[in-house]
């Protein structure tokens, strides 16, 4: 990758570690989003993934309610 030295910023250490752990933030916020509307979305006509109900996942392991 070449960049020409006009195109090069500077920017402090500390402010470097915060945007990263904010990409890793927003990362991950949308990582929950898109597990939450993969396990609550209707199914769709042809959509055979297998589901289970609650009480199925508590009786298979173990948990008691």
């Amino acid at each position: 990758m070449n960049v020409e030295a006009s195109e090069m910023v500077s920017i402090p250490r500390a402010e470097l570690d915060a945007l990263r752990a904010e990409l890793t933030r927003l990362r991950h916020e949308v990582g929950r989003g898109v597990a939450w509307g993969r396990n609550h979305d209707d199914g769709r006509p042809g959509d055979d993934r297998p589901r289970c109900t609650r009480e199925a996942l508590v009786r298979a392991w173990g948990i008691s309610m």
